[in-house]
């Protein structure tokens, strides 16, 4: 999944194929094809590997010890981080543009992200609530809430419209985007 993940990112979509991914792993093409049965499913399970390893690193911070505030800012720092890698970028890049060519892989791609990371976030935010910790809202609208603020920059970076975060810059909008979201959802706000 990794070297194929390089592959895609490198040279995208297009000009990836099963034969250059079988040469950089050492193997056959025909190997490939024993389990994937095209370079689209292959795209999928290497999107789906990232997606899972990215999520569960995201989601250490959520119901680690510490407030409320501290477990957001440091689940927004996280993925500001990922969403400032060139890597993740380039491979968001990659699915935006077969998205054009497959609904099939876009609507998949994007729901990866919501899988691995945004219910676990709304089953946390579900939990909050009831402990009167945020407003009594619909957690998956609270998720979504955070995602917006967290993508803040994503369509910038995905454009390389400017440059991409520095670590300290990320530590600041992730506490800011702690702050808004507390400041609008948390239970002492009114």
């Amino acid at each position: 999944m990794t070297t194929a993940l390089e592959v895609f990112r490198e040279v995208g979509f297009d000009a990836a194929s099963m034969s250059l991914i079988a040469a950089r792993i050492g193997g056959s093409k025909a190997t490939l094809y024993n389990y994937f049965s095209s370079k689209e499913e292959l795209l999928l399970a290497a999107m789906r590997y990232s997606a899972q390893e990215l999520g569960q690193n995201i989601m250490t911070f959520i119901g680690s010890p510490g407030d409320l505030r501290r477990q957001l800012e440091r689940f927004a720092q996280s993925l500001l981080a990922v969403l400032n890698d060139e890597n993740t970028l380039r491979l968001i890049r990659v699915a935006i543009s077969v998205s054009g060519q497959s609904e099939h892989i876009g609507k998949h791609f994007f729901d990866l992200g919501t899988e691995a990371v945004w219910q676990k976030m709304a089953d946390f935010m579900a939990r909050q609530v009831a402990a009167g910790k945020l407003k009594p809202e619909n957690p998956e609208v609270l998720a979504m809430h955070l995602r917006c603020l967290c993508d803040m920059d994503l369509m910038c970076n995905l454009m390389r419209a400017h440059k991409l975060s520095t670590q300290k810059e990320i530590g600041e909008k992730a506490k800011l985007i702690a702050d808004l979201f507390l400041r609008t959802h948390g239970a002492s706000s009114s």
